[in-house]
């Protein structure tokens, strides 16, 4: 991870950390999970003040908490209410927060709920990877989470889906996408938008022809509703657009043709 990243993503977070810890404990007490409530399609356009419910907190992305408690006048007043060390490895994760809990995903995707007032751990998951994908290293986190209704909902480095019970951690449903033996995997998680779970294949370089796909979800079994490729495959209405270029190797051969084409007009 570039340097750059891993400071803006560090600094960025901290401030998230303490300001809805502090919301959290006046909210929600010493047991925040006895009251957690389904978050339903209004609490995404319009989330509550305390919560932080998905990437960038809202869908227009802007990444801001409307809350006032910590102003220009008494941030010099911070100090730490607590820490929490997580698994070691590439972080890159935006914590989840819900009725005053924290969920965080952990490289080598480890999913932890925090009391977000006193940070002691609710519950955890841990992904049982195939070995051959945690001995090879490479990118084991994910940047973001989705939550809906009861369910935390993940995307694995095995190329699954899975939906944990927000108060308990259990796997609600596990759905498989693609064959992660074919270099199919998750290193970014889902969103949800008008009831519909909507996630990016990644490891299109590495797996089968084609390029990826985006699908879409049932929040309440997993099961997969439409896939769309981002590469018109044959039989497409939109395969013309490639002109004729093979699906074996897309990438490389538009790039070669946009190159001459690029040439021929001097650029």
């Amino acid at each position: 991870m570039p340097v750059n990243r891993f400071w803006k993503s560090t600094v960025l977070g901290l401030p998230l950390v303490l300001l809805l810890g502090a919301a959290a404990q006046a909210q929600q007490g010493a047991d925040p999970i006895r009251n957690i409530t389904p978050v339903t399609d209004e609490m995404l356009r319009n989330p509550p003040a305390s919560d932080w419910l998905m990437w960038r907190r809202s869908y227009d992305a802007w990444g801001y908490s409307p809350l006032d408690q910590i102003n220009k006048n008494n941030v010099k007043d911070l100090q730490v209410a607590w820490t929490w060390s997580m698994t070691n490895g590439a972080t890159e994760t935006t914590p989840i927060v819900h009725d005053g809990v924290l969920y965080l995903f952990n490289y080598a995707n480890r999913i932890q709920a925090l009391n977000g007032a006193t940070g002691d751990l609710i519950w955890e998951y841990k992904r049982d990877l195939p070995e051959k994908i945690v001995s090879a290293g490479g990118n084991l986190s994910s940047r973001n989470m989705a939550i809906f209704e009861d369910k935390l909902i993940a995307a694995t480095a095995d190329a699954h889906i899975v939906a944990l019970d927000t108060k308990t951690g259990k796997v609600i449903w596990d759905h498989t996408t693609a064959d992660w033996t074919k270099g199919w995997r998750y290193t970014s998680g889902p969103f949800v938008a008008g009831g519909m779970i909507v996630q990016g294949m990644q490891g299109c370089g590495n797996a089968q022809p084609g390029g990826c796909f985006i699908t879409g979800h049932d929040p309440k079994t997993g099961e997969e509703k439409w896939r769309v490729h981002t590469i018109a495959h044959p039989g497409d209405p939109n395969e013309n657009s490639w002109n004729g270029l093979p699906l074996e190797k897309p990438a490389a051969t538009f790039r070669a043709k946009l190159g001459g084409w690029l040439s021929k007009r001097g650029f």
